[in-house]
């Protein structure tokens, strides 16, 4: 018997990543990248779909408005400089996160290849100084690995 992976004792991360991985194997077959990379991008976006931006509007991509498929566009409580797209799905969400991201990170294998091409394409700048998050890059390159611990983790 296999020795049993810490990982997996956070349900709510798992039971996300069991949830939506369906639909980001439909994105990540069409950019022919992992699957944990596409989720691990939602999973931080959203914070595992708990954030407010998911919950509320189904955008677990932190997509700003307007954006590809989006069904309308709202200012995110307490800013009015943002717009943030609002979508039917989490499908749709991905769908609309690969149209506008999906040219920079098409077949890249690497997820530190992948976290920098996000950064490169203007999805996430990497500097909190002009609106990004400062450390992006290493934060989602450590979410790939835990989501691709996590897909292997069986939860009811």
């Amino acid at each position: 018997m296999g020795a049993y992976d810490k990982a997996c004792n956070n349900t709510e991360a798992v039971r996300f990543i069991q949830k939506y991985k369906n639909d980001c194997e439909i994105i990540a077959n069409q950019l022919e990248v992992p699957v944990e990379f596409i989720l691990a991008v939602a999973a931080k976006e959203s914070r595992y779909g708990q954030g407010r931006i998911a919950t509320e509007y189904n955008n677990f991509f932190s997509m700003h408005g307007p954006a590809p498929l989006q069904l309308s566009k709202v200012h995110p409580h307490g800013s009015h400089d943002v717009w943030v797209a609002t979508y039917t799905s989490f499908l749709n969400c991905a769908k609309s996160f690969a149209i506008r991201f999906g040219s920079a990170v098409r077949k890249i294998k690497d997820p530190k290849q992948f976290a920098q091409a996000l950064i490169e394409s203007r999805f996430n700048s990497g500097k909190s100084s002009n609106g990004g998050h400062t450390g992006y890059a290493s934060e989602l390159v450590a979410m790939i690995g835990m989501v691709k611990r996590r897909m292997a983790c069986s939860v009811k």
